[in-house]
């Protein structure tokens, strides 16, 4: 039986007089892997910020599992109290395109430290914990280290680790390889590919369109605020069915 881990319906955003997101729904289950693919503009970093409660919607209704995170009333969205947003917020991990880590904390500490301080598990279950993920990653032995002494894939590898070290439901990545080159990219996707085949529930919004064929199990097209076309990843990308989505990817290969 499919289990939805976040839910949105009817999501409604704008920007003083610019909708950013235009009656816009999704839903992704237990084990998917979903990437959010169009064009700079189209919403989907809007998209990643209001699901991850960096911005509030305008309308819709927003859900992670069971607990209703906000409500469409009369128009507007209302969301839950303090003791629901913080809830909200152990439900999912969020990995930004520019690794977003404390620079004057070792390795170790950047993961380690929000165990301490959000789940207060203990200094050295947290460190044992961060060590176990650091290892996953690859980075055994740079502990130590601080964020300046590592590549930008090593520090987004760094950065995954830290979201999932808190156990999410769902990881989100916004653009998580743009910031990159080629080489340190192939690490990340790398990760992102380990953690997929473990049936990791991920939204990966990526403008990588090989790796959201062969790594995701559905993808959304979005322009203009809205899903334009949706469906099983490598049939949308090698047989898209409408139009805008046929100029985008036709773009998108000859502009790469």
């Amino acid at each position: 039986m499919t289990q939805p881990v976040v839910s949105l319906e009817h999501a409604r955003k704008s920007f003083g007089g610019n909708e950013v997101l235009k009656d816009l729904s999704l839903t992704v289950n237990r084990g998917d892997v979903l990437a959010v693919i169009g064009p700079s503009g189209g919403g989907k970093s809007t998209l990643l910020r209001c699901l991850t409660l960096l911005e509030t919607l305008d309308d819709g209704d927003l859900s992670y599992g069971g607990l209703r995170v906000a409500e469409s009333m009369e128009g507007r969205a209302r969301y839950g109290d303090k003791a629901t947003i913080a809830q909200a917020k152990t439900r999912f991990g969020l990995v930004f395109q520019s690794f977003n880590l404390f620079p004057h904390y070792t390795t170790l500490k950047n993961v380690a430290d929000p165990l301490v301080a959000v789940q207060k598990i203990p200094k050295a279950a947290a460190e044992e914990r961060a060590r176990e993920l650091l290892a996953k990653m690859g980075l055994a032995g740079k502990e130590a280290m601080v964020p300046c002494e590592l590549s930008g894939g090593q520090q987004q590898r760094v950065a995954i680790a830290r979201a999932l070290a808190m156990n999410p439901d769902v990881l989100f990545f916004d653009e998580p390889t743009s910031a990159l080159d080629p080489e340190l990219t192939r690490e990340v996707l790398r990760v992102i590919r380990e953690l997929a085949e473990e049936r990791m529930t991920m939204v990966i919004v990526t403008h990588e369109m090989a790796f959201a064929r062969d790594v995701a199990d559905r993808i959304i097209f979005m322009d203009g605020g809205r899903v334009v076309e949706q469906g099983a990843a490598a049939e949308l990308i090698n047989n898209p069915q409408e139009e805008r989505t046929r100029t985008f990817l036709a773009n998108y290969q000859q502009g790469e």
